[in-house]
This record gives structure tokens, C-alpha cells and sequence, in this order.
């Protein structure tokens, strides 16, 4: 099941929580991180401990349904499995105070994760990106789900190009850089 470097998580808490979203999508729910932590530091941080106490709206998306277990539903109000793509880049799902695309753009070609970019800028107030810089990531199929392969290269003049509120690089365990941004998208 998909998941990420650990390197970056505090700082990344720090952004969702400066961002204070009321509604989050998390492209590319993968082991559910990401829906995990905004339901801890948006919900249970603000006093709102149980599930009728929660306000924040978070959804996610999967393509790969191997990869949703029973316990998402749990911090996710719903989870559309589809391609992320196809649904963002036509608008399907609407606006969003929050779009995480945790580790999720170079699985996609390059025009291909352009337009997606581009798609959560128009749709959210704020993007948090978390993702590869360089060539030093390359990834196959894994644990039977094509949808991991890595198809496109990031560098960070690239990503320079739209709207960050914040930008921090990393390293994970074996010295790989690696890229938080936040976007500022669409009020």
C-alpha cells in the first residue's frame, strides 16, 4: 500500500495547520496518512475528540481499490475510487480548502501531472505537494499495482513556477532530495 518519507511530517502538520482547512481532499489515499493526521490536528486538536464532534469535510481519492481497507471510512467521510486525474481535471468534485497531493505527481506523466497541478490549483484554496526532486527515484510496478511506477521527473525551478506560500526541501534515510510546497490556489 502506498506511503511516504517521514521526514517531513511535522513541518507538514504545521502547513495544514496554518492553512485550517474546513475541507480537505487527499489525492491518492494510499495507507491514508495524510486523512489520518487532518482528522487529528483539524478535528481532535480543536477540542472536537469524537466522530459526531467532527466538522472538517475530508475526502479522498484512490485509483487502486486493493489499497482501501476498512479502516479509512473511519478519518475519511468518503473516498472516490477513480483516476485522480479524470475527476479533477473536469471538475467533477468542486472546491476544496485543502488538496494534498502526497507523493502522487510523478506517477503521472509529465503533461499529464501539469494539468493535474494546475487542475487542484483551480479547485482549492491551498495544495500541499509533497514529492521526489531528481533522478534519483526511480520506481516500478509494487505489490501488484501498476499505478506506482514513477513516469515523471520533478525539479524544483519547475515547481518555482506557481504560486508557493512555502517550499522546504528534504532528505529521506538514503539522502534523496525530496519537496514540500504549498500552493497557493483558488479562494
Amino acid at each position: 500500500m502506498g506511503t511516504s518519507n517521514w521526514q517531513n511530517l511535522s513541518h507538514c502538520v504545521e502547513l495544514i495547520r496554518r492553512a485550517a482547512p474546513s475541507s480537505v481532499l487527499d489525492v491518492g489515499v494510499g495507507f491514508g496518512r495524510w486523512g489520518m493526521i487532518c482528522r487529528e490536528f483539524l478535528d481532535v486538536w480543536q477540542g472536537r475528540v469524537h466522530r459526531e464532534q467532527w466538522s472538517t469535510r475530508i475526502e479522498g481519492i484512490e485509483i487502486f481499490l486493493k489499497n482501501v481497507d476498512e479502516y479509512h471510512p473511519y478519518f475519511y467521510n468518503k473516498i472516490h475510487i477513480a483516476d485522480a486525474y479524470e475527476l479533477l481535471t473536469r471538475r467533477i468534485l468542486g472546491h476544496y480548502d485543502l488538496i494534498i497531493l502526497g507523493d502522487v505527481l510523478e506517477h503521472f506523466d509529465k503533461e499529464r501531472a501539469t494539468a493535474l497541478l494546475t487542475a487542484c490549483l483551480e479547485s482549492g484554496r491551498y495544495v500541499l505537494l509533497n514529492i521526489p526532486i531528481g533522478t534519483d527515484w526511480p520506481q516500478g510496478s509494487e505489490y501488484g499495482n501498476d499505478y506506482e511506477r514513477h513516469r515523471s521527473e520533478w525539479t524544483m525551478e519547475e515547481l518555482d513556477r506557481y504560486p508557493f506560500v512555502s517550499k522546504q526541501k528534504f532528505k529521506d534515510y538514503i539522502e534523496r532530495d525530496f519537496a514540500v510546497y504549498l500552493f497557493q490556489g483558488r479562494p
